[in-house]
């Protein structure tokens, strides 16, 4: 990406009421987050970069991963007072429903694209999430 538009785009978000822009180009996506404290100024703007992973196709250990399938907040229950759809050494089937995210107050579900068992919970609960980011990971 260019560092003249991201420049651009920081200053953007910083002087709008953004509090979130995600920006996808090439398979590079790039997070701009927008702190305001409780008196209304703003704070420091935060620019996080991200890269594309591909840890599911690694060869030699057979480990899988459960992606997201939106950009938002990841939820690991229905609703706070329920228990998480999924833990660690669960068993999951492919079409089995993971997770949600709320992606603009919608709560979308993430469903397994794969059979495995959970080996690692890789978010906390209410974390944001970019589209492809990895959630749970998976043993075959």
């Amino acid at each position: 990406m260019d560092i003249e538009k991201v420049a651009r785009v920081v200053g953007l978000v910083e002087s709008s009421q953004l509090h979130e822009v995600t920006i996808v180009n090439n398979g590079q996506s790039i997070t701009v987050v927008n702190r305001v404290d409780q008196q209304g100024s703003n704070s420091p703007i935060e620019t996080v970069a991200t890269a594309p992973t591909d840890k599911g196709k690694d060869s030699g250990n057979k480990s899988l991963q459960v992606s997201a399938t939106h950009v938002g907040q990841v939820y690991l229950s229905e609703d706070a007072t329920t228990d998480p759809l999924v833990n660690k050494g669960d068993r999951v089937a492919k079409g089995q429903t993971v997770c949600f995210i709320d992606e603009l107050t919608r709560l979308l579900p993430v469903v397994s694209d794969k059979n495995g068992t959970i080996s690692d919970i890789l978010v906390k609960e209410g974390q944001n999430v970019e589209y492809g980011q990895p959630i749970f990971s998976l043993e075959a």
